[in-house]
């Protein structure tokens, strides 16, 4: 194979890796926005049939309504909920079920162990720490952008913290595992070697978020969640990655005032990183 061959073939394996990566990103970024739609629809048909009133009031009436951040907590926990019946069984169908022997064997023997999960568990520390260092960069570089952020956010999760517990911290995780280190991991590893694939994953991460913040302070937390499933051969340690990083937004904010300052952050992020390299240096398990 001369040369402009081997670059052709170069340049649709990328094309195939990546368009399939999208794809399925695609469909289940649209599964959600269908559900949004079934359910404005649906809330939108009951206040007509409760008030008598017609399209146009019930139309105004559902303008009211999806300002309310019950609301839309509601339908954020519906959506990811009806994406995880769906993303769940297709990873296990695809990918899950072909497991080998081997590959169960490893993880019974290197993965089921103390020190990976505290490796994991210090990691997120860090990387925790590290997406608030990047937004606090983002705050200074673009007020706006951060202000736009801060409402959207206060606006979804802002009334009930129990079911902004339930979205961020049981259905997202594994929702987004099976799809991310699942699904598209999983495929692009036909076709990249490791870092290419670690690297696709984490921008596919930040752009599945959908604005610019998370998307950006992601990046490094989602090529550590690929770079963990990829060594622990599953999805099951990136799952609990995930929802132990996400847990994290709601236990932080109770520690003491010294624990949110800029130095603390620095420090942590400086510690987590020297331990997880030590910890992965003396016995590489994951």
């Amino acid at each position: 194979m001369d040369y402009n061959q081997e670059e052709a073939e170069a340049g649709k394996k990328f094309q195939e890796g990546i368009l399939v990566s999208f794809a399925i990103m695609e469909l289940f970024m649209l599964l959600q926005i269908l559900v949004g739609i079934v359910g404005a629809t649906a809330t939108m048909t009951a206040y007509m049939v409760q008030t008598g009133s017609d399209m146009n009031h019930a139309q105004y009436a559902l303008e009211r309504i999806m300002m309310n951040s019950r609301y839309q907590i509601i339908l954020l926990v519906v959506a990811t909920f009806v994406s995880a019946v769906f993303s769940v069984p297709a990873y296990w169908i695809i990918w899950g079920r072909k497991k080998t022997a081997q590959d169960k064997q490893y993880f019974r023997e290197k993965v089921l162990r103390i020190k990976p999960f505290a490796m994991i568990v210090i990691a997120s520390c860090g990387l925790y720490y590290l997406a608030l260092l990047i937004v606090a960069v983002i705050a200074v570089v673009s007020p706006e952008t951060m202000e736009s952020y801060t409402d959207m956010m206060d606006t979804t999760f802002g009334e009930s913290q129990a079911l902004a517990m339930l979205a961020a911290v049981i259905l997202a995780p594994i929702n987004e595992e099976c799809i991310m280190r699942g699904l598209i991991l999983k495929n692009l590893q036909r076709f990249f070697s490791t870092p290419v694939v670690v690297i696709i994953q984490a921008v596919l991460f930040g752009i599945i978020h959908a604005n610019l913040v998370q998307g950006l302070y992601v990046l490094p937390v989602g090529a550590a969640l690929g770079y963990v499933a990829i060594k622990s051969r599953s999805v099951l340690p990136s799952i609990f990655m995930h929802l132990f990083y996400n847990t994290l937004s709601f236990t932080v904010v109770l520690l003491p005032e010294v624990c949110q300052t800029g130095l603390f952050a620095i420090g942590t992020v400086v510690v987590s990183a020297v331990a997880v390299w030590f910890m992965g240096r003396t016995e590489r398990t994951i």
